[in-house]
């Protein structure tokens, strides 16, 4: 059953995952452009006690890997139907220390996230894009300027992990400052 996960609201990855062993997720970034091309980017930061403690565990399209996590290629229009970038989390290859998984998108070139309609996310139960789709996250609230989206965080629990929707905005500047703007919310 496809959940839709709403700002604020969480969503039981264990509970929901038919996966007997590993906790592998493959989260699909969407996005319409009805004002021209818009370069949204996913960033993603695995956080030590909260912190980005290591610019390893920063990732995005200059930095693709890091233990546990893979992040696609890098669409510069958001054309197409479909995901338009995609990432991968392996919970169980996560650096034993990782608390959390702060996953968004930046605001490379073009316009800022105002101009992005319909942002989402996909949550599959697998590694690819034709794994599962268990949930969907959307997000909504973006204003004029703002470039950078925190959308959910993965938590680490007792039981496991939880998904939480964010929807965050940000106004950090375009391109790289938007890249390393959304890494500097956990510094």
């Amino acid at each position: 059953m496809l959940d839709i996960i709403e700002k604020g609201t969480t969503f039981e990855l264990s509970v929901k995952s038919k996966q007997e062993t590993s906790g592998t997720f493959y989260f699909g970034a969407g996005w319409d452009n009805p004002n021209g091309p818009v370069d949204l980017d996913i960033v993603c930061a695995a956080l030590v006690d909260g912190k980005l403690t290591s610019q390893s565990n920063f990732i995005y399209f200059g930095n693709k890997t890091a233990p546990g996590i893979t992040l696609s290629e890098d669409n510069t229009t958001g054309d197409g139907d479909g995901d338009d970038e995609d990432i991968v989390i392996d919970t169980s290859k996560l650096a034993s220390n990782v608390d959390k998984v702060v996953v968004g998108l930046a605001a490379y070139a073009g316009a800022d996230l105002k101009s992005a309609v319909n942002i989402h996310f996909r949550v599959c139960d697998g590694d690819n894009e034709n794994a599962e789709q268990i949930g969907d996250i959307v997000t909504s609230g973006a204003e004029s300027g703002n470039t950078v989206l925190v959308a959910f965080t993965l938590l680490k629990t007792s039981t496991g992990w939880v998904l939480e929707n964010n929807s965050e905005f940000h106004s950090k500047g375009k391109g790289t400052a938007a890249i390393s703007g959304f890494g500097s919310l956990f510094q």
